[in-house]
């Protein structure tokens, strides 16, 4: 069997051998070979990677959005007429003083108001048609004439239950007038019990006038209006109801009245708080009777309310009354019991007129009941949805008609567009406009209107932009001074700038300047941001991986790992690292390969 020890063996030899024939020569080429293999390793190990990185700190961060900005103002203003015409008036002269929406100068508009007139006129004819042909058909007409027909369904139970609690307290008083011949030494203890139970009842007529109320103001229309146009009404009212409704629950039930001292004191707190539902209830009042008119809120809705009310205020006097009846007897019950008898056969006269009151009231509501479930099958009925559509249209095109006049109307009116002073009027009563030599006059004048800059930002910067948020301009007029502005206005809309949409984002100054002049332009950045005392990682470190959110790579032990992170503000060099990293850690910003 072959074995590659003797060729060894015999190699080992001949280099020894010529190693001591040769020694310089084999000294040489030892070391080339040394040299020789040092390069084939450099030349094929694989190559060390090359990183920068950087340490996890703490400190404060700083977000700014940065744009050219350029000194603008509203001070010098050139104003036409977009019209011709004759000179009317003119209202101004150099060097008066005007305030933004002043007439300054006026053509003669007759033929143009009595246009607007016109117009007018036949929108509210278009509006009146349709409105007639609507009714009854629209969703909103429906929806009321539902909820009367609910009202009136309520109302009708409400009077079912109030005959039923009247037959109750009929065969009651009957049993305690029937008593009270039986005893003539009726005590204090029946007295004190039919005061709590009188308070009771009287507080519970309070909170149902308040329950009415709150039914009433619930609708959206009724409130949109008192607020729109009654907005010191309506505060008085909710200021009002709240009042009364903090007064009934501080008074609460009278079942725990005990003595007569106790029945007086609650009586009194009742007939307090039943006060405060009446004044709420009157102020209901008059706000319903002056809210303004609208197809939700006609005359008939109006009428109903303050029907409704009206009956709820007169409940709430009338337990006012009866928590006095109440008093009144509970004080002389006190010193003399021979009215008793007489007291009981009132009480049972009253439950019996209540018992016919409450009959009549029944054949009030059903005969109601059943005008306005006839009324709103005539509401559905309706008319067809192409005659309501032509109405519309009419009406749309009057609208129209009205906006043209007005806009007319309008051009022959010249008016301050700011605050400032008058520099040159070159107009004169009686001049025709257009005229060659009138062509170009015009009215100038001076704006307060402080220097302001504007600046116009991508999409990406503008969603971090908020009113009142500080920041700076360095002028190139004016090097190495940084001006102090604050954010005053941010445009909704963007502008094509060379075709990309930028968003217009407005700033005054902080302080008063004169050396300005309009279109300077300098380095501008507002301050969108800043945290304190957070960790800190340079943001090119973050990466965003599919799958796992925001990583950053970490160097531990010479190894590179992955981290999921949680990232909070970022600035143009750092970010800030809510979770996910500790103070300290060395980041991997770049590898270069």
């Amino acid at each position: 069997m072959w074995s590659p020890l003797p060729l060894l063996r015999r190699t080992w030899e001949a280099l020894k051998s010529f190693a001591l024939r040769h020694p310089i020569w084999s000294v040489v080429l030892g070391i080339f070979i040394l040299l020789f293999g040092m390069l084939l390793w450099y030349i094929f190990s694989p190559a060390q990677p090359e990183m920068i990185t950087e340490t996890v700190r703490r400190g404060d961060l700083t977000q700014r959005v940065e744009a050219v900005g350029t000194i603008t103002s509203d001070r010098d203003v050139n104003m036409k007429f977009p019209v011709t015409g004759i000179v009317a008036k003119v209202l101004v002269k150099e060097g008066d003083t005007v305030v933004t929406g002043q007439e300054l100068v006026k053509l003669r508009n007759e033929s143009f108001a009595a246009d607007l007139a016109s117009a007018a006129a036949q929108y509210r004819q278009a509006q009146a048609n349709y409105q007639e042909l609507a009714e009854g058909t629209r969703p909103e007409d429906i929806a009321i004439a539902e909820a009367e027909v609910a009202n009136k369904r309520a109302a009708l139970e409400a009077a079912r239950a109030d005959l039923a609690s009247a037959e109750e307290k009929l065969k009651t008083s009957g049993q305690k007038l029937e008593a009270s011949k039986r005893e003539v030494d009726t005590n204090l203890s029946g007295y004190i019990a039919k005061a709590a139970s009188t308070g009771s009842e009287q507080l519970s007529t309070a909170r149902t006038a308040l329950k009415s109320l709150e039914d009433i103001f619930v609708d959206s229309t009724i409130t949109f209006l008192a607020e729109q146009y009654r907005t010191t009404a309506n505060s008085i009212f909710v200021a009002s109801r709240k009042r009364a409704t903090s007064s009934l629950d501080a008074v609460g039930t009278l079942s725990a009245v005990a003595s007569y001292q106790e029945a007086v004191d609650a009586l009194q707190r009742a007939r307090a708080a039943i006060t405060e539902v009446a004044d709420a209830v009157q102020q209901a009042y008059n706000l319903i009777a002056d809210l303004p008119l609208t197809t939700a809120f006609d005359t008939t809705v109006r009428e109903t309310h303050k029907s409704t009310i009206a009956t709820q205020k007169t409940n709430v006097l009338s337990a006012i009354s009866s928590i006095d009846t109440a008093l009144k007897n509970l004080q002389d019950s006190s010193a003399s019991y021979d009215t008793s008898i007489a007291t009981e056969e009132n009480t049972y006269a009253a439950a019996k007129a209540a018992k016919q009151t409450a009959e009549s009231a029944i054949f009030t509501y059903e005969t109601a009941l059943r005008t306005q479930e006839a009324q709103l099958a005539l509401k559905k009925a309706g008319p067809r949805e192409t005659q309501l559509d032509a109405s519309r249209a009419n009406m749309n095109s009057a609208a129209a008609n009205v906006a043209r006049a007005r806009a007319k109307m309008e051009d022959t009116i010249i008016r301050a567009p700011t605050d400032g002073v008058i520099t040159k009027v070159d107009f004169k009563e009686g001049e025709f406009t257009g005229d060659p030599d009138n062509a170009n006059h015009s009215i100038t004048m001076l704006g307060v209107s402080p220097y302001r800059v504007e600046m116009f930002l991508s999409e990406v910067d503008i969603p971090k932009i908020l009113l009142s948020q500080s920041g700076s301009i360095e002028l190139d007029a004016f090097p190495g001074v940084n001006y102090a502005l604050t954010v005053t206005s941010i445009e909704p809309g963007p502008t094509k700038i060379d075709g990309v949409s930028k968003y217009r984002v407005s700033l005054g100054f902080v302080y008063l300047h004169d050396e300005f002049k309009i279109g300077m332009t300098g380095d501008a950045e507002i301050i969108t941001g800043e945290r304190t005392d957070v960790l800190l990682a340079p943001v090119r470190s973050v990466l965003q991986k599919n799958g796992q959110g925001k990583i950053i790579r970490i160097l531990e032990n010479g190894e590179i790992i992955e981290k999921s992170v949680e990232t909070g503000m970022e600035s143009d060099t750092d970010a800030e690292i809510v979770s996910g990293l500790s103070e300290g850690e060395t980041v991997v910003v770049l590898i270069k390969q």
